[in-house]
């Protein structure tokens, strides 16, 4: 999938076309199908992706962090569920901690509400991960999960290259920004009010890049859940209410 597309945004250089047009031009003759709703305020792409269907999805945002519209990518790879990371950009993991601390404090509360979104709740329950490895990746993100050795992994390499990539280009300005791998499926959500081939093209860089890291991940797991994740979990239970891409499918 991300060789065609990358092939056509080489070749549409230069077009006229603006908009949402030229993003259903791209993604059409890259082989993908593309919706959009009658208000043109959202737009769908479904598209094959390491044998399943990859979903990329943008329109008004679903979550209080993202202001305005927000695109977002699922796919779902069936993946251990040993394997769950979270990575998003520093500023807004600095944000979300302080209002996780401000709303837990102030409301005296000693559990988890379950209402808020997955993303807080992973601060509150999960260790961070080491960056010290990579100076841009330590400066610029935040990651965390389950499993510290699997996190490690995840993002050391092809992904934390397309990371520190991204904040020249696709992340310059510090937007919000989401990597999830959770439940055997990957997410990503990144504030976009203007969407276009290239952001498009970028984002499924790192996308993919998270995609290879997680399969080479779960073909070097031992059968059998030796790494699975001990007590702290049982909250992460699949719910209607819970799912990070929760709204219109």
């Amino acid at each position: 999938m991300l060789p065609a597309l990358k092939r056509w945004w080489t070749r549409s250089l230069g077009r006229s076309d603006t908009g949402l047009d030229a993003i259903e031009v791209w993604a059409t003759q890259a082989g993908m199908r593309y919706r959009r709703d009658e208000g043109g305020l959202r737009f769908v792409i479904e598209a094959p992706s390491a044998g399943q269907t990859l979903r990329m999805e943008w329109g008004p945002s679903q979550r209080s962090y993202i202001a305005g519209d927000e695109l977002r990518i699922r796919l779902d790879l069936n993946l251990p569920g040993a394997l769950q990371v979270l990575a998003m950009t520093r500023s807004l993991m600095e944000r979300l901690e302080h209002e996780t601390f401000e709303r837990y404090t102030q409301e005296a509360q000693t559990v988890i509400d379950m209402s808020h979104p997955e993303e807080m709740r992973w601060l509150a329950m999960f260790p961070k991960i080491d960056l010290s490895f990579d100076k841009v990746l330590q400066a610029q993100f935040g990651v965390l999960g389950v499993n510290t050795v699997l996190g490690m992994a995840w993002v050391n390499g092809p992904l934390g290259e397309q990371l520190a990539k991204s904040t020249q280009n696709l992340l310059a300005s510090d937007v919000p920004f989401v990597l999830m791998a959770l439940r055997g499926k990957l997410y990503l959500r990144l504030q976009l009010a203007q969407p276009d081939p290239e952001s498009l093209s970028q984002c499924l860089s790192v996308f993919d890049a998270a995609v290879q890291s997680a399969l080479q991940l779960s073909g070097q797991m031992p059968s059998g859940g030796e790494w699975s994740p001990t007590a702290g979990s049982s909250w992460l239970m699949p719910s209607a209410l819970d799912d990070p891409t929760d709204g219109p499918r």
